[in-house]
């Protein structure tokens, strides 16, 4: 059965969703860094905020950085 619907975002030719890519295994992990990275960062403002001890702010910091560099090395080795 064809359908002529205009406002289909779909075609005929398309296949079903069984063959397109999963979420893979990199999209987990850029997830879960940009999650680590606000939640480190948000960590230390509250730290900041509520005069915590200086293991703290510098624990935070040490997160905050390592997902940093992790996402940027990440984005530079896919660039290749």
């Amino acid at each position: 059965m064809t359908t002529t619907d205009p406002y289909r975002l779909t075609g005929d030719t398309e296949t079903p969703d069984e063959t397109r890519p999963g979420v893979q295994r990199a999209d987990i992990v850029r997830t879960a860094l940009w999650l680590v990275l606000v939640i480190s960062t948000v960590g230390n403002m509250v730290a900041s905020y509520g005069a915590a001890s200086t293991q703290l702010h510098l624990a935070c910091g040490v997160v905050t950085a390592l997902c940093v560099t992790a996402l940027v090395t990440r984005h530079l080795r896919g660039r290749r």
